[in-house]
């Protein structure tokens, strides 16, 4: 339909609506008139009138009341043709009455008519307005009869009301257009509305169609996480129905990955989430790709969101499957070479931050080829897969284990100790280990088979070479393990293997000086400034009965590294406290405080306040007597544990003695508050006070510092005279070293007291 066409429609449409009213009004006028001028009109032309009136209101009611009064298309340009006959014949029928009902005798019944003409004439224009055709012809057939009527009259009164008459005509007709031109917009105005609903429906029609078949699924949700609409393939995926899943709250999900990525959106912003997703009414779990949106009001404001939901599991596992053929051995599942030095470039830049070395374990089977010849590829086979099991199972969480091919594996080690004598024992732990684990015998199918591997290990650290370097490094320290005997781990530097192997029997002599308590204990007076002695320190030093007596420097390291420095610690501890037992019972010692080293990991013990506390009180000793020393190294973490620990020893009784102070990083705001009795100078700083100034600043600052922290001051490492006047001058009261005695046995150190 044209839109000509479309506004006649609805001209006709507003025209039959209305002419209902005005066909009653018009019949109920006709027949007041008829009765009004019935006694001053003859019989014969008012029955006439009579009679086409009734005539003209059939022709309408017929035109009204049609069962096709509401046509479209071409039928409404017809009817319009019919409403149109139908105002004109009623038109002339109110006419003609300008001459049939014309009392000429009686004035005040032609007012009456005039009147009645004039109201018919106004209500043609209201009834008519969507017309302007039938308006202004219903107006003019109205009213020019009795125009023509009064002219003919010829009195000055009748010309005067025909001018009246013919000047309303006018204004009606001028009011006509307006109404017209009004009605035709607003009823253009409401077909270009109709039009636009109707465009406007069939577009959501066409979304929601479309929303509800596109082949990703996609959700509309509130800003209170509600949502509101979910297409046919979102129920799908999430094995639902629509119904269950609209109205869902998206915050009471099971799994709630994707929250941030929908919240991201009500803040106005695109977001995506990529990820497994687990479904909280069903049992759909799958990789999904999400992308949000947030959805606007005509205002701008937020509203919602949109989400826009893929299924991609099967495009994951597609690509999970490319990457395991590019990075993975497919008979393994072990990483091949190609990944393997991606990880090894990784692992080359992470120790150059951290300065922690690294290893590679170069790996070859013994004798396999011979296997395969005897049992078939397919036992060879077998054979690598469980190799690389027992490989996995070995190493640490983060470490590597390759495949390169054939019966070669590499493995990688991280974060291993910062000096390579730490790094390179490590490597041989976890060498040792695999060499156990890969000799055990293997169940291939009926056949058992026992089979050893060479290793080759080198280390690394940082850039220093490259990622092929060493490889080739590891593969040449495997190949001297073969000519070796096979069956054995060799480092690519001999002298690190010597290294190593020298380490490992010091760890194995120094357990088993554990057990046999092969430690002794010396004592190294501390006297005042009038030389009196007021105590000792216990130094420990190892009887090795090959090497003889071994001091500290020898052994306390490794122990340190291998936790052998907790019984070690608690066998000192013991020691020292019987000692002070023994003291007590004679007048000469009875007040001697004895200094004992604690080492940072047995301070550190959960339990190291009630070991002490039991070495106290098993021994009946006065704690006041007991000083333990500390490092200054032990101040760089944990503080406050520290703090809590030392106080706890402190309400025993227990000294405390900041040991080697000056050459570690204490702060003098934990200094404040350490419950330290004394600080001990070191020795680096004492030994070269008569000749170097700054070692005399520093000394004099130590000795200042102290004092003004009210704490007591000791000196290690006196030697002469010189530096004992130095100290005394500058506020040292207390000293250690050579001068007054070396660390001896407790036989000659009571025997010096007594010369003393």
């Amino acid at each position: 339909m044209d839109d000509k066409t479309a506004i006649q429609s609805a001209q006709l449409r507003q025209l039959l609506s209305v002419s209902k009213v005005s066909l009653i009004a018009s019949i109920s006028l006709a027949a007041i008139l008829a009765y009004m001028q019935s006694t001053v009109i003859p019989s014969a032309p008012l029955l006439v009138w009579c009679g086409l009136t009734v005539l003209a209101s059939l022709l309408r009611i017929g035109l009204v009341f049609s069962p096709y009064s509401l046509p479209s298309g071409n039928a409404a340009r017809t009817h319009l043709r019919w409403f149109r006959f139908g105002v004109i014949v009623a038109g002339a029928v109110w006419g003609s009455a300008g001459f049939l009902l014309f009392p000429d005798q009686h004035p005040r019944h032609v007012m009456f008519l005039i009147f009645v003409l004039a109201g018919m004439t106004a209500g043609g224009v209201i009834s008519f307005s969507a017309d302007l055709f039938s308006a202004v012809a219903f107006s003019l057939l109205l009213s020019l009869p009795i125009t023509v009527r009064l002219f003919a009259e010829g009195d000055s009164v009748s010309l005067a009301m025909a001018a009246a008459v013919l000047l309303y005509l006018g204004f009606m007709i001028l009011s006509m257009r307006r109404i017209n031109r009004n009605v035709s917009e607003n009823i253009t105005l409401h077909l270009d509305a109709d039009k636009r609903e109707k465009e406007m429906r069939e577009s959501e029609e066409r979304y929601r169609l479309l929303l509800r078949h596109l082949p990703v699924g996609i959700f509309h949700y509130d800003t209170d996480l509600i949502i509101t609409f979910c297409n046919d393939r979102c129920a799908v995926m999430l094995r639902n129905s629509i119904d269950c899943i609209v109205g869902l709250d998206l915050t009471h999900l099971k799994d709630r990955s994707i929250l941030p990525s929908l919240f991201k959106a009500l803040k106005g912003e695109m977001s995506h989430y990529e990820g497994q997703y687990e479904a909280t009414f069903s049992d759909a779990k799958g990789w999904i790709y999400m992308t949000c949106a947030p959805v606007l009001d005509d205002s701008g404001h937020i509203v919602g969101g949109i989400a826009i939901v893929q299924d991609v599991t099967e495009h994951k596992s597609a690509e999970d499957k490319i990457n395991s053929l590019a990075f993975y051995d497919p008979l393994t599942e072990l990483p091949n070479r190609r990944l393997l030095l991606d990880r090894l470039q990784q692992a080359l830049a992470a120790s150059a931050r951290s300065g922690r070395e690294g290893a590679l374990l170069f790996i070859d089977l013994d004798n396999f080829k011979s296997l395969n010849d005897t049992l078939g590829h397919d036992m060879g086979d077998l054979l690598l897969q469980q190799v690389a099991q027992r490989l996995t199972a070995c190493v640490r969480q983060g470490d590597s284990v390759a495949r390169l091919g054939g019966d070669e594996f590499v493995v990688m080690l991280e974060d291993l100790g910062e000096y390579d004598l730490k790094a390179a024992a490590q490597t041989e732990t976890i060498g040792e280990k695999i060499l156990a684990t890969l000799a055990q015998p293997y169940q291939l199918g009926a056949h058992e088979y026992r089979c050893t591997p060479s290793i080759g290990a080198t280390l690394f650290n940082g850039h220093q070479l490259t990622r092929e370097e060493l490889l080739k490094q590891a593969d040449i320290a495997m190949y001297q393990a073969k000519k070796a005997s096979r069956n054995t781990l060799r480092f690519f530097d001999q002298q690190m293997q010597d290294a190593v192997t020298a380490r490992v029997a010091l760890e194995e002599a120094l357990r088993k000086a554990v057990e046999r308590q092969q430690f002794r204990l010396l004592y190294q007076i501390q006297v005042d400034r009038s030389m009196r002695p007021l105590g000792a320190e216990a130094l420990i030093r190892w009887q090795h009965p090959e090497r003889g007596l071994m001091s500290p420097d020898q052994f306390i390291t490794v122990a340190e590294e291998t936790d052998l420095i907790l019984p070690i610690g608690q066998w000192v501890m013991d020691t020292a406290c019987a000692q002070l037992k023994a003291w007590q019972q004679d007048a000469l010692t009875r007040n001697l405080v004895l200094a004992v080293n604690v080492s940072a990991k047995q301070f550190r013990q959960a339990d190291f306040v009630a070991r002490v506390q039991a070495a106290v009180q098993g021994h009946a000793i006065d704690p006041a007597l007991l000083k333990l020393e500390l490092t200054e190294s032990m101040l760089l973490e944990n503080i406050e544990d520290m703090i809590r620990t030392m106080n706890a020893l402190k309400e025993i009784g227990v000294q405390f003695s900041l040991d080697d102070f000056g050459t570690g990083y204490s702060s003098l705001q934990y200094l404040k508050r350490l419950p330290l009795d004394q600080i001990k100078i070191d020795q680096s700083f004492v030994r070269d006070i008569s000749s170097d100034s700054s070692d005399r600043e520093i000394v004099s600052t130590i000795i200042a510092m102290a004092q003004n922290l009210y704490l007591g001051v000791i000196a290690e490492g006196v030697e002469s005279e010189e530096q004992r006047q130095f100290l005394l001058g500058n506020g040292c009261e207390q000293f250690q070293g050579y001068l007054f005695g070396r660390p001896v046995p407790i036989e000659q150190f009571e025997a010096q007291l007594q010369r003393n």
